[in-house]
């Protein structure tokens, strides 16, 4: 389609230089009727192009309006029923698990590890922060051993 506008266009300027180069801007019948029968077929073409993109539109957004409709649907707290209540939050509405309070925290926790210790997570740091933290207390240790001894 673009290929036909573009040699229209060309064309007219075509026919201008030719019509200035014999002498005369006068145009005869012909001529007249073979440029009204090109802008109607130009006319055409573009209105053709119009309805089928239109339509191409109409089609998509009866696409995305289906599949809208399938997403309200199951999202629709009935079409689950009452099985179903962790997907909603429950009768609270909320998503997701509940907070623990500071009290339910603190009974988790192990008094033992109320040092820097139980901040870090379980494995090979949190052993390591045990054993330096000992560390002072054991040289304090053997160094009243030895002053003793003496």
């Amino acid at each position: 389609m673009a290929s036909f506008i573009a040699k229209q266009l060309v064309g007219k300027q075509m026919e201008s230089v030719k019509g200035k180069m014999t002498g005369g801007d006068e145009t005869s019948a012909e001529d007249a009727e073979r440029l009204a029968e090109q802008r109607a077929a130009i006319a055409e073409a573009l209105a053709e192009e119009k309805r089928k993109r239109e339509e191409k539109h109409r089609r998509m957004e009866a696409e995305r309006e289906e599949m809208r409709q399938g997403i309200r649907e199951k999202a629709d707290p009935q079409h689950f029923g009452d099985g179903d209540e962790h997907f909603f939050g429950g009768a609270a509405g909320r998503l997701g698990r509940k907070r623990k309070t500071a009290e339910e925290l603190a009974a988790e926790r192990d008094p033992a590890e109320d040092n820097l210790a139980s901040f870090l997570p379980e494995g090979v740091v949190r052993d390591t922060v045990r054993s330096v933290a000992g560390v002072p207390q054991r040289v304090l240790a053997d160094a009243q051993d030895k002053c003793a001894i003496q």
